[in-house]
């Protein structure tokens, strides 16, 4: 299986700090400091839209044809475009694609696009599909974090919307080496939204959803996530039969600045050997490993033959994952 390229597409509002009244460089909580802006979707526009403008600018730079050229969709959106349905049907409707199968992954959050690649190769082993289209898709910062109630709170000001898309082919040409991804349910309650008026999620309620993220809450995730994602990318090595030294670029989610220097340092690697955009983006979620692997290709940081690590964790550790990759 091999990672052909990714392409990435970002709302054109940019949001600076002083839209939350606060600095997060200042925020009381390492989980929140350390973006300059963001980008917020605006209403009107979708994750499908988005979804459909990172593809048709990889489908240009690529050559596909997509109604040919794609048997498989793949979505993760962290807020759906609707309560009921993921948005790989409309993706397939705007592209003119007639993919064989159309999966809308509802879980995995920030590593979605590492868990993606695997969902993909177990279908390319069976068979059943020769190319793929991982669409992800971060939307919850102008929909929710942008909300009013919800501006001063520091947990706010980190995320960021944007979309990255990758295509993927049955061959051995830019060879995805290696993908491990675990899930670990007793996490999975360990995040949830809620609204200061008890109401849930699907209620009539007077006041926004946001993340309960209490002190206890924090410590916890950041202990998780400081393990998980070294020990996944080693996994991932190790059945590569690669040797960490040999890792020529490290790109993962990038929830903050803390996470993104700790799984670093674990991993022994210098600084100039990570992809990130937070500063500029904020916390994307599963957009971010597609959309930082783009700016990587474009600022020369990730070239062929170099060996990439990919890998992350979702919400509160209840997925992670990593892959080897090997781009031509």
């Amino acid at each position: 299986m091999s990672l052909i390229d990714t392409a990435s597409a970002m709302p054109e509002r940019v949001v600076d700090n002083a839209f939350f009244g606060l600095d997060p460089t200042k925020s009381g909580s390492a989980m929140f400091k350390g973006t300059r802006e963001r980008r917020h979707l605006a209403k009107g526009e979708t994750a499908a839209s988005l979804i459909e403008r990172g593809a048709r600018t990889l489908g240009d730079r690529l050559n596909l044809n997509f109604e040919t050229d794609v048997d498989l969709i793949l979505t993760n959106v962290s807020l759906p475009d609707s309560c009921f349905m993921g948005c790989g049907a409309s993706v397939s409707r705007v592209l003119g694609a007639k993919p064989k199968f159309i999966l809308d992954l509802h879980n995995s959050g920030c590593v979605s696009f590492v868990y993606m690649l695997a969902v993909a190769q177990e279908l390319m082993a069976s068979g059943a599909v020769k190319s793929a289209l991982l669409c992800c898709a971060q939307t919850a910062a102008g929909r929710v974090f942008a909300h009013e109630e919800n501006r001063v709170r520091p947990q706010s000001a980190v995320p960021g919307d944007g979309c990255g898309v990758g295509y993927i082919v049955a061959n051995d040409s830019s060879p995805i080496r290696a993908v491990v991804q675990r899930s670990f349910g007793e996490y999975a309650d360990d995040m949830i939204g809620v609204t200061d008026d008890n109401a849930e999620y699907w209620e009539p309620h007077r006041q926004a959803l946001h993340i309960d993220f209490t002190e206890s809450k924090i410590a916890t995730v950041v202990s998780r996530g400081n393990k998980l994602v070294p020990e996944m990318v080693r996994e991932a090595c190790k059945l590569a039969d690669l040797p960490i030294s040999k890792i020529d670029v490290l790109v993962t989610n990038q929830p903050n600045v803390n996470f993104l220097r700790n799984w670093r340092e674990a991993l022994l690697l210098p600084a100039e050997k990570q992809v990130q955009t937070f500063e500029e983006h904020g916390n994307m979620f599963g957009a971010a490993i597609p959309v930082c692997i783009e700016r990587g290709r474009q600022t020369g940081r990730i070239n062929a033959g170099h060996t990439v690590a990919l890998g992350g964790f979702s919400h509160a550790g209840d997925y992670a994952a990593a892959a080897i990759w090997q781009p031509s």
